[in-house]
C-alpha cells in the first residue's frame, strides 16, 4: 500500500471517529462526547464509578449549560440540572412519556408493560387514576383517621421492642440489647402499614418475617440498577451474564415480590365477597370481576402493587436513616430537635400528624436531609412523546430525559451553601415553615403517588425515636456521611447503631 494511501486512511478514520465522538442530533443541547460501545457512559463511569450522576457535574461547568445532552451506548438522552428546566421537564405534557421497551423492565414485570412506573399513555392515565381515587378511601394521600390510629400502634410496637427487646429469631438478626442494625429496624413497621392500605391487613408481631422479606427486596432491586440506567439499559444482551451488571439480583427481588403478592392474593379472592371493602385490593379484584378490558388484569395488579408499595419498603427507612446519622454528626440539630419535640409533645404521648405544624425544626430538618441526600438522584428517566423545544434546544421524540433533582438541590444559585446541613434554610425568621422548593417527590403528573403519606410516615417515626431515645455511633460501623449505597435511590449503608432510653 502506497504511504498516500496511508495518509487518506488514516485521516478518514480520524474523521469517522471525530465524527462519531461528537455528532447529535441538530440543535439538541451541548453533549459529551462518546466513545464506541458505552458512548459517554464510560466517562460518567471515568468520574465516579459507583455515583456516576455526580459526574454530571462537571461536564455542565465545561459545557456551560444546565440541560445537557450524551449518548447512553447508542441511545441519545437529555439531562436537565436545573430548578426552572427539571419543573418544565416534570410538568410539561410532552415529557410524560416513559422508557417502556426495555427488556430488563418488562422482565420483571411478566414480559409485559404493567404498573405505574415504567408505562405511559392512556393506560397509565387510567390506571393511576383509578389507584389514588380509591387508595384516597384508605388513607393514601387523604388523611383518614383509622390509618392514623392504626400507623400510631405500629410505631407504639417499634417503640415497646426497642425498649423491652427481642422476642422472635428474626428480630434477634437485628437487635441486640441496646444496637439495633439500621434501617433494618424500621423495616417491619414501614411494609406493614402500606400493606395495610392496599389488603387492609396489617401482619403481627410473629409474623413481621413478611413485611421485612418485601423491604429487603425493595432494596435489592433499587441497588442492582445505577442511577443512569446501567449497562442493561444500554445493551440488553447483557443480562445474560447472570449478576455481573445487577440483572440476577434485579430479578431474585421483582420475583421475591411477586411471589409474596401472589400468596396473598390468592388468599384474598378465596375469602372475598361483594361486601368486602378492606382495602384497594378488594376494590380492584371488584373491578376485575366488572372490567374484562386489557388495561385490568392480575398481572397488572401485582406489578401496580409492587411500584405503589416501593417507596415505603424502600425510601422512608433509608430517609430515616439518613436522617439519625446527620443528626448524630450535628449535636446542635439534634438538640434543637429535642428540645422542640419536648416542648410541644412531651413525654406522655406519640406525636400525631396534629403536632407537624407546632413541630416546624424537626419537620425543617427531614426537609434539609432529603435536599442534600437527594433519594432518587435522577428520578424515574422520563420520555418525550413528540418533538418539542426546551432552553432553547429541540428535544426530539422517543428522547429519554433525567431531571438530575441531585444537582438542583446542591445549586449554589437556589441554595447559596448547599454542601452545608442547615435546616434553618426551610424556616422563615419567625421559625415557622418556609415555602419548600425541592423537588424529593418529583413534581407535575409523575409526582410520587406517596409523598403525603411518606411525609407523615417519616414525621411521626422520627417524631416517636427522637423522643425516646438517645443515639450513638458504633465503632467500626459506617458512620460516616459518605456510606452509601448506589443504585436508582441512594441507599445509606446498613449499619449497628446504639440507642438509650432518654
Amino acid at each position: 500500500m502506497s504511504p498516500l494511501l496511508i495518509v487518506i486512511f488514516i485521516l478518514l478514520l480520524v474523521y469517522k471517529l471525530y465524527r462519531f465522538a461528537y455528532d447529535k442530533p441538530p440543535n439538541t443541547p451541548p453533549g459529551i462526547i462518546r466513545v464506541p460501545i458505552g458512548g459517554s457512559y464510560w466517562l460518567l463511569l471515568w468520574g465516579n464509578y459507583k455515583f456516576p450522576h455526580l459526574t454530571l457535574d462537571y461536564y455542565v461547568k465545561k459545557l456551560n449549560s444546565k440541560i445537557i445532552s450524551c449518548y447512553m451506548g447508542s441511545v441519545f438522552v437529555v439531562i436537565v440540572n436545573d430548578y426552572e428546566s427539571i419543573k418544565q421537564v416534570l410538568g410539561r405534557d410532552e415529557f410524560d412519556g416513559r422508557v417502556t421497551n426495555a427488556d430488563f423492565i418488562k422482565d420483571r414485570a411478566f414480559g409485559k408493560e404493567l404498573g405505574i412506573f415504567f408505562i405511559d399513555g392512556p393506560k397509565w392515565h387510567e390506571q393511576r387514576r383509578f389507584a389514588l381515587r380509591h387508595m384516597r378511601d384508605f388513607g393514601f394521600g387523604r388523611r383518614q383517621e383509622k390509618l392514623e390510629s392504626e400507623i400510631m400502634d405500629e410505631m407504639s410496637l417499634l417503640l415497646d421492642i426497642m425498649k423491652n427487646g427481642s422476642i422472635y429469631d428474626q428480630e434477634k438478626e437485628i437487635l441486640k440489647g441496646n444496637l439495633a442494625l439500621f434501617p433494618d429496624i424500621l423495616y417491619a413497621s414501614s411494609g406493614n402499614n402500606i400493606w395495610n392500605i392496599m389488603f387492609g391487613h396489617r401482619f403481627d408481631r410473629s409474623e413481621h418475617d413478611t413485611p421485612r422479606r418485601l423491604c429487603r427486596a425493595a432494596v435489592m432491586f433499587q441497588q442492582a440498577n445505577d442511577t443512569t440506567g446501567g449497562a442493561i439499559f444500554q445493551r440488553p444482551f447483557l443480562k445474560y451474564f447472570g449478576n455481573m451488571f445487577g440483572y440476577k439480583n434485579h430479578m431474585k427481588a421483582s420475583n421475591t415480590m411477586t411471589n409474596i403478592i401472589k400468596k396473598y392474593l390468592e388468599d384474598r379472592k378465596s375469602f372475598l365477597s361483594e361486601n368486602d371493602d378492606q382495602g384497594f385490593v378488594d376494590r380492584y379484584l371488584k373491578k376485575l370481576n366488572e372490567d374484562k378490558s386489557d388495561s385490568f388484569s392480575e398481572d397488572q395488579l401485582i406489578i401496580l402493587l409492587i411500584d405503589m408499595m416501593f417507596p415505603a419498603f424502600s425510601a422512608i427507612p433509608g430517609v430515616i436513616t439518613h436522617v439519625i446519622k446527620y443528626l448524630m454528626h450535628y449535636p446542635r440539630v439534634i438538640e434543637k430537635v429535642r428540645n422542640e419535640i419536648d416542648s410541644v409533645v412531651g413525654i406522655g404521648r406519640l406525636a400525631t400528624w396534629d403536632d407537624r405544624k407546632n413541630l416546624p425544626y424537626l419537620e425543617a430538618t427531614i426537609r434539609e436531609t432529603m435536599r442534600i441526600e437527594t433519594v432518587t438522584p435522577l428520578g424515574i428517566t422520563h420520555r418525550s412523546v413528540k418533538t418539542t423545544t426546551l432552553g432553547g434546544y429541540e428535544i426530539p421524540i422517543n428522547t429519554p430525559i433525567f431531571a438530575n433533582l441531585a444537582a438542583m438541590h446542591h445549586d449554589p444559585d437556589l441554595w447559596g451553601d448547599p454542601e452545608v446541613f442547615r435546616p434553618e434554610r426551610f424556616l422563615k425568621k419567625d421559625g415557622q415553615l418556609a415555602k419548600d422548593i425541592s423537588l424529593p417527590f418529583g413534581f407535575g403528573h409523575r409526582l410520587c403517588t406517596g409523598e403525603t403519606y411518606a411525609r407523615y410516615n417519616m414525621f411521626g417515626t422520627l417524631a416517636l425515636l427522637l423522643q425516646n431515645f438517645n443515639f450513638f455511633f458504633v465503632k467500626g460501623e459506617p458512620s460516616n456521611l459518605k456510606d452509601k449505597i448506589p443504585g436508582i435511590t441512594v441507599f445509606p449503608k446498613e449499619l449497628w447503631i446504639r440507642f438509650e432510653p432518654r
